[in-house]
C-alpha cells in the first residue's frame, strides 16, 4: 500500500470516499470489493480522527434493548459477529460487569428479564465463529462470585455479559485499508479536500491539496462518499449542502497507566451517567465522557476524573494514573450522549445535489454496516446493477500487528502503510504512543528507521522528536 498521488489523478474513479478512518475505510473496502474503482483521501493520518478515540469496545446492542430499539439491537449483534469473524486477531470477547441496585430498571429483577430477552434476540450472535470467540450468556453474580472477579467491589448482585474489545482500532483501520488497496483502491493520508468539482449540478470529484508539500490536483470521480467523521459537514457545505444534523461533541476517554481492573470490564453511574472501566494491554481505560461546544476547557480532564473516582470508589483513581487522554468529535444528542444510528444521507434525494453521499455516524461497531449501506446508495446513484456486499464475512488478512523487531515494523509502517512522520507511526502503526509515553530506546529505535527509510535530514528527525514531546504533554494540568 503505497501512497502515489498521480494514480489519484490519472483517471475517473467510480468512488472517491473523503476520510481515512474506521467508516472511510471500510467504505474503501465494500465498493472496492464490489468491483467499483475506488479512491480515498484522508486529510490528516488514517485512523487520527475519532476512530483513534476509542473505547476499544464493540458493543453487542444491549442498551439498544433499554430503548427498546430493536432493529439497532439487531444491527448491533450482526456488526459485533462481524467483526471476530473478519478479524479474530484483534477482536475478542470481553466479560462486562454493572452492578445492580434497587428494584427498578437497575433491580435484580428487570435485568434477569432484560439479560434473557437479549439472549433470545440475540440466539445467533455465534453463528459461523469458532468457539475461542463465542458470545456466552449473560447471568447474574452473587457477591462472592463478583468479589472474585473485581476485588474491592462491594454489590450484593452484578449483571454479566459479553461484547467485544478491539485491542488496536487503528490496526483494524490499516486492515480494511489493505484490504481496499489490495483489491485495486487507490489510498493517500495527509491529502485535504479544499472543493468539489461540478459537472452541472452533479458532483464529480474534488480538488484536493497534498499537505506534505502544497501541491493542489483534482481527483476527479463519478461519485464522492463523505465520510470524514467531523467533518463530514464542512465536506457537505463545499457543495453548498447545510447538514441539518446533531451538535458535535466533544468526546474522551482516559488511558490509565496500571491495570485497574483485570479480564472484566466494569461499569459505574456517578452523576446520572454511566461509565466503564475497561482492561486494555496491561492497562485500563475510563470512558466516555462527552462535553458540548465550549464546555472542553483545561478543567475538563480533572472534572472527568473526578466523576470517575465517584463512579468507580473502590478503584483508589489517582491524577498520576492517567497516562494520556483520548479525544475526539462526535455527533451528539443533547449534550452528554451520542446519537444512537447513523444515517447515510443520499444528497441526490435530499438537497437535489446527485453525486455526493454523506455518513454521519458516532459507532465504531456499526461502522462497517454504514460503508455497505452508503455503497448500496452509490450503486443506484451510478446506475448499475447492485452487487451485494461481503464485507461481513470476507477476513481481513492486515488486521493484525505489523511483524518482526521494531525497527523492522517501524520500516514497514513507512514502506507499506504511509506513515509519513514519527507520530503516525508511534501512535497509530506500532501502537507505542497509544497508551501513554513509550520508552526513550523505542522513540529512538522508531525515529532511526524512519530516517533512514524516508531520507530524512537531521533537522528534520530533530522536528519530528519534537512534534511527538508535544503530544505528550501531562494529561492532567497541575492543580
Amino acid at each position: 500500500m503505497r501512497r502515489d498521488l498521480l494514480r489519484l489523478q490519472g483517471a475517473e474513479h467510480d468512488v472517491l470516499v473523503v476520510g481515512g478512518g474506521i467508516h472511510g475505510a471500510a467504505a474503501a473496502w465494500d465498493a472496492a470489493q464490489r468491483g467499483l474503482r475506488v479512491a480515498l483521501v484522508e486529510a490528516a493520518d488514517f485512523g487520527a480522527g475519532a476512530s483513534w478515540n476509542s473505547l476499544k469496545t464493540i458493543h453487542g446492542g444491549l442498551r439498544h434493548l433499554q430503548r427498546a430499539d430493536l432493529p439497532g439491537l439487531r444491527e448491533s449483534v450482526r456488526e459485533r459477529r462481524a467483526f471476530l469473524h473478519i478479524a479474530p486477531e484483534l477482536v475478542r470477547p470481553l466479560p462486562f460487569l454493572l452492578p445492580l441496585r434497587g428494584h427498578g430498571l437497575r433491580g435484580r429483577a428487570a435485568v434477569t428479564a432484560a439479560l434473557l430477552a437479549f439472549d433470545l434476540l440475540s440466539r445467533d450472535r455465534n453463528r459461523g465463529l469458532p468457539a475461542s470467540h463465542h458470545i456466552p450468556r449473560g447471568r447474574i453474580l452473587g457477591r462472592a462470585a463478583l468479589a472474585a472477579r473485581v476485588p474491592g467491589l462491594e454489590a450484593a448482585h452484578a449483571a454479566l455479559w459479553h461484547d467485544a474489545q478491539v485491542e488496536s482500532s487503528e490496526r483494524l483501520v490499516m486492515g480494511f485499508l489493505h484490504a481496499a488497496a489490495g483489491a485495486g483502491a487507490v489510498v493517500a493520508n495527509a491529502v485535504e479536500v479544499a472543493g468539489v468539482l461540478r459537472d452541472g449540478a452533479r458532483v464529480s470529484g474534488a480538488r484536493v491539496r497534498d499537505a506534505e508539500t502544497g501541491e493542489a490536483f483534482d481527483v476527479r470521480a463519478r461519485l464522492v462518499i463523505a465520510a470524514a467523521g467531523a467533518a463530514a459537514g464542512a465536506v457537505a457545505s463545499l457543495a453548498g449542502i447545510s447538514l441539518d444534523g446533531p451538535p458535535l461533541l466533544e468526546a474522551m476517554n482516559l488511558v490509565l497507566g496500571r491495570p485497574v481492573v483485570t479480564g472484566t470490564a466494569v461499569g459505574g453511574e456517578a452523576e446520572g451517567r454511566l461509565l466503564f472501566l475497561v482492561p486494555w494491554n496491561g492497562r485500563a481505560i475510563v470512558g466516555t465522557e462527552y462535553a458540548g461546544p465550549g464546555n472542553a476547557g483545561p478543567g475538563w480532564v480533572p472534572a472527568f476524573l473526578a466523576r470517575a473516582r465517584k463512579a468507580f470508589p473502590w478503584a483508589d483513581l489517582r491524577e498520576g494514573d492517567v497516562a494520556l487522554v483520548h479525544r475526539g468529535r462526535v455527533p451528539g444528542r443533547g449534550e452528554h450522549a451520542l446519537i444512537t444510528r447513523h444515517r447515510v444521507i443520499d444528497h441526490r434525494r435530499a438537497h437535489g445535489v446527485p453525486g455526493l453521499v454523506s455518513i454521519v455516524s458516532a459507532k465504531f461497531t456499526t461502522a462497517r454496516a454504514a460503508a455497505e449501506e452508503a455503497v448500496d446508495l452509490a450503486f443506484a446513484q451510478l446506475g448499475r446493477p447492485l452487487v451485494r456486499s461481503r464485507t461481513a464475512v470476507t477476513a481481513l488478512p492486515a488486521a493484525r500487528p505489523l511483524a518482526g523487531d521494531l525497527a523492522a515494523q517501524a520500516r514497514s509502517a513507512a514502506r507499506d502503510e504511509m506513515a509519513l512522520h514519527l507520530d503516525d507511526a508511534l501512535r497509530r502503526r506500532l501502537g507505542l504512543g497509544a497508551a501513554g509515553p513509550p520508552s526513550t530506546a523505542d522513540v529512538e529505535t522508531v525515529a532511526a528507521a524512519l530516517a533512514a527509510e524516508l531520507g530524512w535530514s537531521p533537522e528534520r528527525l530533530h522536528a519530528e522528536k519534537a512534534a511527538f514531546a508535544r503530544h505528550l504533554a501531562p494529561p492532567v494540568p497541575p492543580a
